[in-house]
């Protein structure tokens, strides 16, 4: 079997240069999951998602089911996350995310790469606010 070219074969190195791959593949995942499979699903939650089930629970609750009732879920997952962290929390963040991508891939994409998302916005993009206006005041 082939490994994933952006999964580190030496298991204690994760590659942050490549988590803006990882990133787009995320976003990629949830772009074909709400239009079918998991209808609304956002960024957002698959974040949460890839956090709660990376992060060890403090009750007796499932990972992989979350807290229905919770106002907050991606706050819960932060706070659980952020407090088992052992190694850089950028590192930690990036394994969480990529365990998300190749699941999701696994489950839903026959073990295939998500094809990134097409641009949204046209080229050049145009400026965020039509009232930047510099130093000199123009």
């Amino acid at each position: 079997m082939t490994t994933h070219p952006l999964i580190p074969e030496d298991h204690d190195v994760e590659p942050l240069e490549v988590g803006g791959t990882w990133l787009l593949d995320l976003v990629a995942a949830v772009d074909y999951l709400r239009r079918g499979i998991r209808p609304g699903i956002t960024v957002w939650d698959a974040i949460e998602e890839a956090l709660r089930w990376h992060s060890p629970s403090a009750d007796a609750q499932d990972p992989a089911e979350p807290d229905w009732d919770d106002p907050d879920p991606l706050r819960s997952a932060l706070t659980r996350f952020l407090g088992h962290a052992n190694t850089p929390t950028s590192v930690e963040a990036q394994v969480a995310v990529r365990r998300w991508v190749m699941v999701m891939a696994s489950r839903y994409n026959d073990g295939h790469h998500w094809p990134h998302p097409a641009s949204r916005r046209s080229f050049p993009p145009p400026m965020l606010a039509n009232d930047v206006v510099d130093d000199a005041g123009r």
